[in-house]
């Protein structure tokens, strides 16, 4: 937990007119929560609904299916990269707004390491299909592994939702 400052000390302080702005404005509140929940649906939507798919792919177990879906995995980290960029900025202006409370509430915490998890597994989901996609199509091994990452995404979007809910409500 870091410690407190007054208002006028150190980050705070410096993000202080910000904060009396936000919270002066319900527009500013309005579109910065907006910004910060439609680029969580953007990038956990598109995230999910590929995860999703991926299943459907592994079940299915031929593997012309397989290389097919490898080529819609590519495409999709840049929307989902967006949506988490978008996310991480909204979200940073949000933490502007009251960074004395954020900094000492535990669960701004654990979903800030919720982000940090869901970073990390991006990063294995995308060397996993880089590897994929070099020749090793028909590894069961990989696509095991691109079926574990493809839980934990799941799981890792719902429970940064399930984070954020609880950071709003308390």
């Amino acid at each position: 937990m870091l410690p407190s400052m007054g208002a006028g000390d150190g980050i705070a302080g410096l993000l202080q007119p910000w904060a009396t702005f936000y919270a002066d404005h319900g527009w500013v509140q309005t579109t910065v929560l907006f910004a910060h929940l439609a680029a969580i649906f953007l990038g956990g939507g598109f995230a999910m609904a590929t995860d999703r798919d991926t299943f459907i792919a592994i079940r299915a177990a031929r593997l012309s299916g397989q290389i097919r879906h490898l080529g819609r995995l590519r495409t999709i980290h840049k929307p989902v990269v967006l949506g988490l960029v978008l996310a991480l900025v909204s979200g940073f202006l949000l933490y502007a707004a009251d960074i004395e409370h954020f900094s000492g509430s535990a669960v701004f915490w654990v979903k800030m390491s919720l982000i940090a998890a869901l970073l990390g597994n991006g990063f294995l989901l995308k060397r996993t299909e880089v590897t994929l996609n070099t020749g090793k199509q028909d590894s069961p091994l990989l696509w095991g592994r691109l079926w574990k990452i493809s839980a934990a995404s799941m799981a890792l979007w719902l429970a940064v939702i399930l984070a954020g809910t609880l950071l709003a409500s308390g």
